[in-house]
């Protein structure tokens, strides 16, 4: 006898949940690539960063 597997709609169940969470870090990530280009002006770890590398 066949060992029990996981019914398609379990699995269907959990591909859409999957999807779901990929899709809202990819806008959460995008969105946090929108606001590092906004504020790179005021960023003063990257200065500092670019000062290290001048001497």
């Amino acid at each position: 006898m066949p060992k029990h597997t996981k019914k398609r709609s379990t699995i269907k169940r959990k591909h859409r949940r999957m999807k779901k969470h990929a899709e809202a870090s990819k806008a959460k990530a995008q969105d946090n690539k929108q606001l590092a280009k906004e504020y790179e002006p005021y960023n003063i770890n990257k200065r500092a960063f670019e000062a290290f590398g001048e001497d």
